[in-house]
Formats: structure tokens, sequence, C-alpha cells
């Protein structure tokens, strides 16, 4: 039978006095500021009085300007295959003339065509022609003999835009980059040991279309064995290596101790590969097609201007540049450099790897993970034990104690799944009050409306709950004082400990967070082993939680950095983008602050800071939805809109044109934020009939994302023209459907066979197996994007459709030609339109025919 507890160990409700409370909640705070500092941590760029070996940013910038002076670079038009190309021939020839003698440089201006499938968001196949790169080599002089061995190394960019933005950061600095680097190199006084490869590349957002002409036809890929791939999804800031492998894990040591400014995360990896991004990058392409290993690196700051016309070069600061060229120059002397690149591929998974506030990367391979893991898991236990073994001074045995833990550790997940709950809570508050997004241009609103609210809730709740069980009698009554700070320290490290195990069992390398949060159990440990007790051993477990809590802030500032401007293009996502964020900001907020449970519990009097947090919350609600506080957009981060003009003939007995506007909401607020300035825009959201995607003309296989639009009625036909035809043709449950297109340079046809499947597709002398995309109306579909970089020929499309039903109806078929550059692109009533969207908007678009057929 348990022993009663002695009078002496009865302590009161509250030991810690509620300043210490408000100095933990300052230090965390201070977390955050160090965070920040740290993300806008950049170097001095250097000008031409450098050595000439060093990457210099100026040089760097001329390229970039030089580039985003043309403007748009669509692929295709004659921006991007005759003005970019000339200003990057220049460019090579620039390096070719700084070479030392120790180096040769050449290059070489190709075109390629080709057809491949890849699972880009909902899936699609691509087939182009002619496409256009341009490729520098630099070799060590007498280098020629290794020529024909896979050791060269390949720095990838793009120079081609989306219609409408000068693309400075997205990818005009990756391959300003790439040029300077190139130069560098060249320059050096030494011979280079191994090649490097620098492809420009002019079609990737045509979804990664040169990248893989290059790597399946130049005859200079045959030599690669690594790549390096610059991209951006915001302007300026750090670059984050946000993708290693799939092999090759030494690549990732020779970034860790060659790259002066790290900035790396495994979390970062798997948050992209689980499509909360939705995006890709050439990475695949190399990864897939060429099968060699390599980094991603990726500029996510200022996402606001990614992929619009504010894109230009002014918002790539001198100093990212040299950032990026310094880690980029340094990791390419080091793979240079590195044996192994002349070895064959090592098969092993990329490691565990992060920075530690820019300033040094740790990396685990599986092995040393394993270790520690194992390790973190026994200090908890070791932790467990010994606390249990102290509470013989409440005259209970070791079980009872771990019962006092449990019943703590119930009220930490309580506590936590409240603060989670209250941030969801105002999310709803906001979205049904009609202030979605207040958060887009004033990021600063988190903090009151999703941060404060998850910490005073939990805070809230972990002291109503532990109450309740103090005064209920139960096990959690022998816990008071200083014993209820020892109860919460013991639980917070067994959630740790659990937590870690999970994702350890799941191969998770994100688990690397948790594993930090399981350092205070290490430093309680060597406490109780010294005999530290009291307010040390409290000091003691505060500092040993500095780092992790220092790491969360760090990763929480680069995650929002990230997802705050994602938002604003974010579709028609079943949940909310406020209720994402809160979802992300109250759990983030949650863990950085869960460390100060224990005081919290134990204090006297934090109610008044509950309080308190709950003022200021109300406060800022009630401001977002009644004063223009909750208006989301400005001039420098706006919301964005796309309008098609388009001509839709639907193919029956006889064919019916109907002349339309279509606006995909990309955002929460399209388009009624609008509505005053563009009164037409009011119209009726666009039912999702019977016809095939809508009957929308999508350009990209994002319906999943995009679900929802709006057609306006348009007055006026656009210019664009595609001529189409199509019939099914054979005999028996197998039929071939045979296109016949000629058009823009940019057409897209999507598929839905009435049963069946489609089994290949081909154009010429490409064949492929396309890509399934989502289901419509229980039906299978194809998206195939086709591509012509020079002046568009007609295109012969044939398709095999498999189906073990003879009916009388085979598949509905969606062929739009895209005019996204050109003459064509806009009608004046279409310019018109375009030129009435407000300032904060920023506003893209361009003409479509699109044809339906259902045979």
């Amino acid at each position: 039978m348990d022993a009663e507890v002695v009078k002496e160990n009865v302590w009161q409700a509250g030991s810690v006095k509620t300043r210490w409370v408000v100095l933990a909640a300052l230090c965390s705070c201070v977390a955050v500021l160090v965070a920040a500092v740290c993300d806008q941590s950049l170097p001095t760029p250097l000008d031409r009085s450098a050595p000439k070996d060093r990457f210099i940013a100026e040089i760097a910038y001329e390229h970039l300007v030089n580039l985003t002076s043309i403007g748009p670079r669509v692929a295709g038009s004659y921006e991007n295959e005759v003005a970019a190309v000339k200003v990057l021939v220049n460019a090579a020839r620039g390096i070719q003339a700084a070479a030392s003698a120790h180096n040769r440089v050449e290059f070489d201006v190709f075109r390629a065509s080709g057809a491949f499938s890849l699972t880009f968001i909902d899936g699609m196949s691509n087939i182009y022609r002619d496409v256009q790169s341009v490729v520098i080599r630099v070799r060590g002089a007498g280098g020629e003999s290794r020529s024909t061995r896979r050791s060269a190394l390949l720095l990838n960019c793009h120079y081609d835009t989306v219609p409408d933005s000068p693309g400075a950061s997205d990818d005009g600095a990756g391959c300003a980059v790439v040029l300077e680097t190139l130069r560098a190199l060249a320059a050096s006084p030494h011979p280079l040991r191994h090649d490097v490869v620098g492809l420009l590349n002019g079609a990737e957002e045509n979804i990664m279309q040169a990248s893989h002409a290059f790597v399946t036809t130049h005859r200079w890929a045959k030599s690669l064995r690594a790549f390096i791939n610059i991209e951006a999804c915001g302007a300026g800031g750090r670059e984050i290596l946000f993708q290693a492998g799939p092999n090759d894990p030494w690549m990732l040591e020779v970034y860790a101790g060659a790259v002066p400014h790290p900035f790396a995360s495994s979390l970062a990896q798997e948050m992209f590969e689980s499509g909360l991004i939705p995006a890709d990058t050439d990475f695949r392409i190399f990864r897939d097609f060429a099968n060699i290993s390599g980094v991603d690196l990726a500029w996510n700051s200022n996402g606001y201007v990614y992929h619009t016309s504010l894109d230009t070069a002014d918002k790539v600061p001198l100093a990212t540049l040299q950032r990026t060229g310094d880690n980029v120059l340094a990791l390419t002397h080091g793979l240079l450099s590195n044996e192994r690149l002349e070895a064959a591929a090592e098969r092993t998974r990329a490691p565990v790897y992060f920075d530690v506030v820019g300033r040094v990367v740790i990396l685990a391979r599986a092995p040393a993970a394993f270790v520690a893991t194992i390790l973190a898991l026994a200090t908890v236990v070791l932790k467990l034990y010994l606390s249990a073994t102290q509470a013989k001074q409440l005259y209970i045995p070791r079980m009872r104690w771990m019962r006092v833990v449990g019943r703590a550790l119930l009220s930490v997940t309580l506590a936590q799944c409240c603060g989670l709950a209250a941030s969801i809570a105002v999310a709803l508050v906001l979205h049904v009050g009609g202030a979605r997004l207040a958060f887009y241009s004033r990021p600063w609103l988190l903090i009151p409306l999703y941060s404060v609210p998850a910490v005073v809730a939990s805070w809230w709740d972990a002291r109503l709950t532990w109450g309740k069980a103090q005064r209920g009698g139960g096990v959690a009554t022998i816990a008071r004082g200083e014993w209820t700070l020892r109860a919460w320290h013991d639980a917070l490290c067994l959630a740790a400990a659990i937590l870690l195990a999970a994702g350890a069992s799941l191969g998770l390398r994100s688990a690397f967070v948790v594993f930090l949060w399981t350092l205070p159990a290490g430093a309680d440990v060597i406490c109780v082993l010294l005999g530290v007790q009291g307010a040390p051993r409290v000091v003691c477990g505060a500092f040993a939680a500095a780092l992790p809590a220092l790491q969360t802030a760090y990763l929480a500032v680069a995650s929002l950095n990230m997802f705050v401007p994602v938002m604003g293009r974010a579709g028609t996502s079943p949940l909310p983008p406020d209720v994402i964020m809160a979802v992300l900001v109250g759990a983030l907020t949650l863990t950085l602050f869960s460390w100060m449970l224990p005081l919290v519990v134990a204090a006297k009097q934090p109610q008044k800071l509950i309080r308190l947090g709950w003022a200021v919350t109300l406060c800022t609600v009630v401001l977002v939805l009644c004063t223009p506080l909750g208006f989301p957009y400005s001039e420098a981060r706006p919301q964005r809109f796309m309008v098609f003009h388009t001509r839709r003939t639907e193919h029956s007995h006889t064919p019916t044109d109907t002349l339309l506007y279509w606006l995909p909401a990309l955002d929460a607020n399209t388009p009624q934020s609008v509505y005053a300035h563009v009164p037409e825009v009011a119209y009726a959201p666009a039912a999702c009939s019977d016809k095939l995607y809508c009957g929308a003309p999508y350009y990209l296989p994002v319906i999943s994302l995009v679900a929802r639009g709006h057609e306006l009625p348009a007055l006026e036909e656009p210019k664009t023209s595609l001529n189409a035809s199509a019939e099914v043709i054979g005999e028996g449950p197998s039929r071939d459907l045979k296109l016949k297109l000629h058009g823009p340079n940019h057409i897209v046809v999507i598929l839905s066979p009435v049963t069946g499947f489609i089994s290949w597709c081909q154009t010429g002398e490409f064949r492929i197996i396309p890509q399934p995309g989502p289901e419509w109306n229980n039906r299978q579909t194809y998206f195939l994007s086709l591509h012509d970089a020079l002046s568009p020929a007609p295109w012969e499309l044939l398709c095999r459709i498999e189906s073990h039903v003879n009916g009388s109806k085979w598949v509905d078929i969606s062929v739009a030609g895209h005019s996204m550059s050109g003459e064509s692109k806009h009608s004046e009533a279409h310019a018109q339109l375009l030129s009435r969207f407000p300032n904060w908007s920023a506003v893209t678009g361009w003409g479509v025919h699109l044809h339906l057929f259902s045979l």
C-alpha cells in the first residue's frame, strides 16, 4: 500500500514567481529575434578589384541586368530564343577571354527535341521540339583525355521565364551565379582536376524540357557525375540547400566542410518532397533521367515577387549574389578536388543534415543517426529512472512516480492540443468574417493572431487540467511545487522520446528537430549525477533548452519566409489559407515555448499574463475585421490574377463558339477583392460541369490545386487561333485517337477515355507512356503538353485507347492553344481589361483557343 505523503512535502499550488515566467518568455522571443538576424546575415559583396579567381558579385550583377533588360523570356519567344541567347553567348566569350593559361573554355548553342512523362503536381507528359540551351564547359589544359569519364560536374540554371515576368530571381540570378562561377574557375591559376559544365537552359518553365533535352541528347552529358542546381521561389536573402541525393551522401559532407555560409535542412527536403510546396525543379530531371546525384539550391525570401512583373534586378541585392556565389564556388572547388567524383556512385541515401543558425552543418548518416537516436532514448529512460529514484523523498515507489509523469504527459498533450485549437479558432473567425490572408502583407500579424493564442491557451489548459488533477486527489496530488517542475520536465522529455522513436521508425530525417529537444534530458541526468539540485538545476535545464529553442526559432523563421508568400498563390485548397497558417504558426510556437510549461504550471500567478495575451489577440482580431489593417495586399506584396481571353469551340454536329475571360481562383480572395475596380468580375463563378477539366483553359496540370474559376463574358475574340481535328479510328476494343493540330507554340491536350486507359501516345519519332492525372467524373485523365520553340509547325498526335468495352463513345478531349508571347498574346479588349486591375495586384494572362471534342 502506498505510503501517506508527509506534511513537509505538501507544497503550495504555485512556487515559481511570475517574473521568472516573464523572463523565460522573453528569452524565447529573443531566440526568434536572433534567428531573424541570422536569416538576414549576408556577406559584403566584392567588386572588380578582388582577385580574379574569386566570385565577384559586381560582375554577376552585370550579367543579371543584361539578361533582365530583355524583359520576359517565354520559351518560344524571340526574347528567349534570340535575344537572351545572344547575351549568354557574349558572356561565354567573356569567360573564354578571362581564362588563365591553365584552363580551357568552350561553349555550344544547341537545340533538341524529345518527350517524357513525369509526376509534376497532377502528372503530365511533355513533348517538345527544338528547345534551346547554351552550354559552357571549363576544363583543365590538357584534360581532353578525361572527356569520356563520368567525372564532370554540372552547374545548372534556366534563363527562360513565365509570361510577364523579367525573371530576375527565377532564374536570371541563378544564371548570373553560374556564369560568374565559371569565370572564376576558368581564371584559376591552377588547372581544374575535372571538367565543369554550365548548362543555361532555355525551357524550364515549360516544365523542365530543356534540361531533359540536354541530358538525353548532348554529347557532354555523358561525362556528368554530379550536379548543382540553382533555382528560386523568392528574391534575395539566403539560398537554402533543400534537396540532396538521391545517393552520394559524400556531396553533403563536402558542402558541410567547404561552404562559408551554410543553410541546409533535411526538414526542408521532406517538406518539398511531400508536395506541400506546389513546385518542382530540374533536380528531378538530373536525378531521374541522367541518374546522377546532386544538390538543389534556391532563394526563398520575398516570395511575393516570384513569377510576377516585380521580379526585377533591383530585388536581388549584390550581397545575395555574393553569398550564393561564395557558396557555389566553394562547393564546386570541394567537389572537383574530391577523388570520389571519379568513383562509382555511392548508392546510399542522403543523411540527416541541418545547419545550426547558419554557422555549422550537422550531418548524420544512417548508422550515426541510429546510434544518436538510441542514445537519446536511453538518456530519457535514465532521466525517468533517476527522477523516480529521487521520488523516494515523497515516500512513494518508482512506479507511482511514473504514474505522476504519465498524468503530466496527458496534461502536456491536452495543453498543446488546446493551444493549436485556439489558433485554428481565430483563423476560422477571420475566414468567416471576410478578413482572409490579413497576414499576407503584414506577417507580424501572425504573432498576435496565431502565436499568442496558442501560447496562452496552452498555458491556461495546462494549469486547469493539472489543478483539477491535484484537487481530485489522484496521483498528481503528490507533485506540488518543485515536484511539479520535475514531473512536467520528465513528461516533456518523454514526449520528445516518443516522437523521436516514431519519427525514426518512419525514416523521417526531419526527426532531428525532436532529437534536439531530448538534450535537456541529458543535462538533467548530469545534474542528478553531480548532485545539483534546486534553483541551479532549473537554471541548468533552461540553458539546455537554449539550443533546441534557438534552432526551432531558426527553422520557424525560415518556414514562414517560405509559406507566407505561398499562401497568396495556394489556389483552392480544401483548408482555408488562414487555417493552414494557424496550424503551422501554432505548431511552431508551441514547440518553441514548450520548455516553459513546467514553469507556468508551477507559477504562482500567471493569470495576468494569460489575460493580457487574450486581450492582445482579441484587440488584433477586432482591428483586422473592422479596419484597413485587415487588407492583405500592397504594391510590394500584390494579389495575383490570371485572366485568360478564351474562345471555346465545342464540336458536335455544329461547332459552337463561346467567348469568355477565365479567372482561375489563385487565392481565397479571388475575385471579390477587385469588385470595385473591375465590376464585371462579379459574374457568377463557373460551374465545373460535364465539360472536361471544367471546360477551362488550364495550361498546367493543377486542377487539384486550382479547382475553381470564374467565367466572364467577352465581346471580342482573342487573337489566338488553333486549328484542331480529332477522330477515333480502328475496330475492336482498342482504337487509335488521331489529332491534327496547328496553332501557337504551346498546346495542351487533355484526354479522358470513357472506359479503359491510354497505353501510349506518339508524334513523329517520339512515343511515350502518358502519365495518368486526377480522375474526372470517375474517369482517368491524361495531360499532355506540346511545345514548339521555333515557328510552330503542325502536330500529328496518335494515342492508343485500350478498352474492354466496345461502346459508341470513346473519349473526351480538350485541346487548347496558348499564345503566351508575341502579337497574338493580347487583344485590345483584353489589354484594356488587364490595365484596370489595381496597382496592388499582379495580373497576367494571354489568349487561348480551346477546342472540346466528345468522340
